[in-house]
């Protein structure tokens, strides 16, 4: 059973609470409004982060990462 779903019928059939459902689906309690208002048009697809700030650094950053994979656990602590 989808999220959508299983929270309309904890409401309306079960007379769940809905900080009740909240905890019990993880979402937060305006989302459990909104899906019992009708609202909810689900989840959208996140085209991507943006790093404004680091995007000088992306590279950098990367290129420690890549190099510290190769090091061992002794000389990660040096």
């Amino acid at each position: 059973m989808d999220q959508y779903s299983y929270i309309r019928t904890a409401h309306r059939v079960y007379g769940k609470a809905i900080k009740q459902i909240a905890r019990e689906t993880g979402h937060s309690k305006n989302t459990v409004k909104k899906v019992l208002r009708g609202e909810y048009s689900g989840y959208k697809p996140r085209i991507g982060q943006a790093y404004p700030v680091l995007a000088p650094y992306i590279r950098t950053i990367d290129r420690w990462l890549k190099d510290d994979k190769n090091l061992s656990i002794n000389n990660l602590n040096k």
